[in-house]
């Protein structure tokens, strides 16, 4: 089932086409802000309604943007619907959570193939107010008013803030998102789903007059072109499973599996009993975080930390040190040497806290397949970097797909994750490992798992959250 469904995806590869209703356009005008709706009529509208979800749904309460441009500013019109007693609209600029107040949030990528380009993120409320954490820049103007039933936001965004002016006929990446936080709806213009997935992004194009969106998708999807297959070495893998405890007899239980990703304190006569059973076995290397229990066989330099971790106590580290670069291929050079199969890359997700690390784990990852060609690479989420990783890797692990550990209340709750950020990846032939966690007597959570990643075409493993025990689950 596994081979057909990589196959398939394969097969469609050379058919895919950009979705006409995920292209926006951007209509040459010079706008006024704050003067009113009539300057955008005629211009088109493009729907905010598709929740963040999995699958998306329409929400309740609808919403459009339109988009203009000149020589100098992009512009940007939103209009909400939302009773004016439930507006939430309080934060100043410099709040650190500034999502807890209704926004608009524009995501844009001035190039559409670069996949090392991160997403200029902006951020503002309906008064008008320009969020500055964890945002691009407020070096822009908006004009924001609060009806009776609905609110309107317009954006003026200098193109000399964003680096540079369009052509007309250029192509930006854009999704545009809207929060009301009464209604608990979060949707996200074009297709829903997370807001920081890195491939849920529809598409800019910058015109002198609308254009047919049929046409406009043609010229996208030849600009794009077509992505090439991933190479997978567990191309025919059905199953797995992750176990990081050191007991002989508990790790035995492993010889039930394809593919078992272990810590490198294995014991070596469980890694000889896997591997004269045919298993794939690979070891566990944290390449985002420091862990205060593991052995690096140096002092790790103060300047290369960059916080902790509150939930596991470890500390997220700068991957763009060439020392903690070499740490890591040290590292997995004597655990090859041990026997091992390849490497599970873990920690990956630190990018997310902190953005400037994403060259430095990319710069890992490709040299760790520079090194071992032959060698396995699973990457542990880490969704932000893989549009980079992924011709280096031959799976990713979605963790927390569909049930997970809340650290806060200490229970294991389902959750609907968004599956979008490894799907384009999938289609082209990785594989695909979901990871999830539950109790064993949770029989609700881990049906719902394993049911949930083999309807997607993901390899499932539900787990405890030490990952100390194997479990035969086979819903």
């Amino acid at each position: 089932m596994r081979r057909l469904f990589a196959a398939a995806a394969l097969l469609g590869l050379a058919l895919a086409q950009v979705d006409p209703g995920h292209i926006a356009q951007a209509v040459r005008k010079t706008m006024a802000l704050g003067q009113g709706l009539a300057q955008w009529e005629g211009l088109p509208r493009y729907e905010v309604i598709l929740s963040n979800t999995y699958p998306p749904v329409p929400v309740k309460h609808a919403g459009y943007f339109s988009v203009a441009w000149d020589d100098e500013n992009l512009y940007v019109l939103g209009v909400f619907q939302q009773k004016a007693e439930t507006v939430k609209a309080a934060l100043p600029a410099d709040h650190p959570e500034w999502w807890q107040d209704d926004t608009m949030e524009l995501f844009l990528k001035l190039d559409p193939k670069d996949k090392g380009a991160p997403a200029l993120h902006l951020a503002a409320n309906p008064k008008g107010t320009r969020f500055k954490a964890y945002t691009f820049t407020t070096e822009y103007r908006t004009v924001g008013r609060i009806e009776e039933d609905r609110w309107i936001l317009e954006w003026a965004i200098p193109f000399a803030t964003l680096g540079r002016a369009p052509e007309p006929g250029e192509v930006w990446a854009l999704k545009v998102g809207r929060e009301h936080q009464a209604a608990s709806e979060y949707p996200l213009w074009p297709m829903g789903g997370d807001y920081h997935s890195p491939t849920n992004f529809g598409y800019l194009v910058f015109v002198d007059q609308p254009q047919d969106p049929k046409v406009l998708a043609e010229k996208v999807t030849a600009l794009l072109g077509v992505e090439p297959p991933l190479q997978s070495r567990l191309s025919g893998i059905a199953t797995y499973a992750v176990y990081y405890g050191k007991d002989p007899q508990e790790a035995a239980k492993l010889v039930n599996f394809d593919l078992a990703i272990v810590q490198p304190w294995l014991p070596k006569e469980s890694l000889d009993l896997l591997k004269r059973n045919g298993v794939k076995v690979v070891a566990y290397l944290s390449i985002g975080e420091v862990e205060p229990d593991r052995d690096y066989g140096q002092p790790i330099p103060k300047e290369w930390i960059l916080g902790q971790n509150p939930n596991w106590g470890s500390y997220f580290v700068d991957a763009n040190q060439k020392g903690w670069q070499d740490l890591m291929l040290r590292l997995a050079d004597e655990y090859y040497r041990r026997g091992f199969d390849g490497l599970f890359l873990d920690t990956l997700d630190t990018v997310d806290l902190y953005p400037q690390v994403a060259p430095g784990l990319v710069e890992i990852v490709r040299r760790l397949r520079e090194a071992y060609p032959q060698g396995l690479l699973i990457q542990n989420r880490g969704f932000k970097v893989l549009p980079q990783t992924a011709p280096y890797l031959d799976a990713v692990m979605y963790e927390n797909l569909s049930s997970m550990y809340s650290f806060e209340r200490k229970v294991y709750v389902p959750v609907n994750h968004d599956p979008s950020p490894v799907l384009p990846f999938a289609k082209r032939g990785l594989v695909v490992l979901a990871l999830d966690y539950a109790e064993p007597d949770q029989q609700d959570l881990i049906v719902r798992a394993y049911a949930r990643a083999r309807e997607l075409g993901f390899v499932p493993y539900v787990s405890v959250i030490l990952l100390d025990r194997v479990f035969l689950h086979n819903p």
